[in-house]
């Protein structure tokens, strides 16, 4: 096992951008924390001309409260919830936002301090327990509902997601909290599922989860809506459509998974939750994050589910270099292969650079994150030259050899190198329209935060959107009804700002062009996270 620690040289140029940029990206962090949140709705400031076709809700979840009491959340994964929402109607913007009312949220506010183990935040028991309760949470732990990371819809309702075994419904108008939290774990046997499910055609949802024990696998499930009327069990006729035994020691760390017409995909990567860590976490002082080992001298193995076969490919695919992956942009098939894009790290480092202290203090990540394609042969034909590569798709250079009876596949750069924004990039999404088939544009963050990218994959070119001390959150792209082309609508995001004076503000973006073409500034006295994910709500 490998620390998380890596480092390379850069040149003194290099060094003073770098400089300048962790001094803006320290004032972003050290902004994040809202103390407050703003239920009633308040009418934002609109230029340009919002498309008059444009009518529903951009709806985000995100961390939003980093302090509570005396007490601070130590990670970037670990603020309570706050869910926002901008009504777009008419061509004005109303917004308001609200904290998610999860039990980890409500038993944190009674006590007035942090309570609930998270990510990267060792939390002390409860003290409302009494001695005999206290004692025993050392050894079974309460698992959090803050359901921070994303938003899905199960049919008619909507859910807050993270990646433990709680969903929880929220009103999608009002922003509130209702019901009791949704526990996987009493229907399917999974101990914890993705914040990122896939939703077919006709409304089933498909997620990803892995069963911890003796003998740990990953299972997915298949949601389809429940009854109509049924509000409040989305897993009514929940079920696993299949199960894969764990290839390492310990089951892989995953965030998301790629789905296609015919095919599961799951990245095994060599980033394991070590079991007995995670169980002991509470009685040892560790988190969540202390769990997770990286084995840089492992291959990341690429599972592929054959859904209407029932069962795994017997081809093994393997990554030919260490790797690690937080988002799958999309997967599709073409001409007998299997086509996967994803956001690819070298290194697990990401997860240690995301510290609130070193972020606050102004030591950003220093990861690079680049949009990468897999290409898997499905049929594997015997080459004389064992080198030769099994690709025969055209425009594209990522490649699979087989080794020893493995299939070493080395991944292709989705858009052009050399270029300064092409050095990281993050939180993709597509027209979602084009989920599982083939597509030609990806949206992105990139540049370190500050800008948004339109990426081509087709010709490996990119546009982009920037503004000074302006940071913008995960892209949204919203068709245009009746549209005939792919990118045929706008992309929303919303953008934070730093420094005084200057309000954050909905951008809403032509999804063709990528010009600016309206925003919506929120009152200045308003704080508005940057959040992690979100949906738009048509109405």
């Amino acid at each position: 096992m490998a620390s998380f620690e890596f480092t390379e040289k850069r040149d003194d140029d290099e060094c003073e951008v770098e400089e300048e940029r962790d001094k803006r990206l320290a004032k972003l962090f050290m902004a994040l924390p809202a103390e407050e949140e703003h239920i009633e709705p308040m009418e934002a400031k609109v230029t340009g001309n919002i498309p008059e076709w444009l009518s529903g809700s951009l709806l985000r979840n995100g961390p939003g409260l980093y302090k509570v009491g005396p007490d601070r959340y130590k990670h970037l994964f670990d603020g309570l919830a706050l869910l926002h929402r901008f009504n777009i109607k008419d061509g004005k913007v109303v917004y308001h936002n609200r904290f998610l009312r999860s039990d980890d949220y409500k038993q944190a506010i009674r006590a007035n301090r942090i309570v609930m183990l998270s990510f990267g935040t060792y939390a002390f028991p409860d003290p409302c327990k009494n001695i005999f309760q206290r004692f025993f949470s050392y050894f079974s732990p309460d698992i959090t509902d803050n359901d921070l990371v994303s938003l899905t819809q199960i049919g008619q309702e909507f859910y807050a997601l993270t990646e433990t075994k709680y969903i929880r419904r929220i009103d999608p108008d009002t922003l509130e909290t209702l019901g009791d939290k949704v526990d996987y774990s009493n229907v399917i046997a999974v101990n914890g599922a993705t914040a990122h499910p896939h939703i077919d055609t006709d409304g089933t949802l498909y997620n990803l989860g892995t069963k911890f024990g003796r003998i740990s696998s990953y299972n997915i499930i298949k949601i389809p809506p429940p009854d109509q009327g049924v509000t409040d069990n989305p897993l009514q006729k929940a079920s696993i459509v299949c199960t894969l035994p764990i290839t390492h020691p310990n089951p892989s760390y995953y965030h998301s998974f790629g789905l296609t017409e015919n095919y599961f995909i799951l990245f095994e990567q060599p980033v394991t939750i070590n079991k007995w860590k995670a169980l002991t976490a509470s009685l040892f002082g560790r988190t969540v994050s202390d769990s997770l080992e990286f084995h840089p001298e492992l291959r990341t193995v690429i599972r592929v589910f054959d859904r209407k076969a029932g069962k795994e490919l017997e081809t093994k695919y393997v990554t030919h270099d260490s790797m690690f992956v937080f988002h799958h942009i999309n997967a599709y098939e073409k001409d007998n292969h299997l086509v996967i894009d994803l956001i690819g790290y070298d290194n697990i480092n990401i997860i240690k650079e995301l510290y609130m202290d070193d972020l606050q203090a102004g030591i950003t990540p220093k990861s690079v994150a680049k949009p990468w394609r897999y290409v898997l042969p499905l049929t594997i034909e015997q080459k004389d030259d064992p080198e030769e590569n099994l690709v025969t798709l055209d425009n594209t250079s990522a490649s699979a050899v087989c080794v020893e009876g493995q299939i070493h596949c080395r991944h292709e750069l989705l858009h052009q190198d050399g270029e300064p924004d092409s050095q990281t990039s993050e939180l993709p999404t597509i027209n979602y329209a084009r989920n599982g088939k083939e597509y030609r544009y990806v949206y992105h963050i990139g540049n370190n935060f500050n800008s948004i990218m339109k990426t081509d994959v087709e010709k490996k070119t990119f546009k982009k959107w920037e503004e000074d001390n302006a940071y913008p959150s995960e892209a949204v792209f919203v068709a245009k009804p009746g549209a005939t082309k792919e990118d045929e609508g706008v992309v929303l995001s919303s953008v934070m700002t730093v420094g005084e004076e200057k309000p954050s503000f909905l951008l809403i973006l032509d999804g063709e062009t990528f010009e600016e073409i309206a925003r919506a500034e929120i009152p200045i006295t308003v704080h508005v996270s940057i959040g992690i994910h979100g949906l738009f709500k048509r109405e």
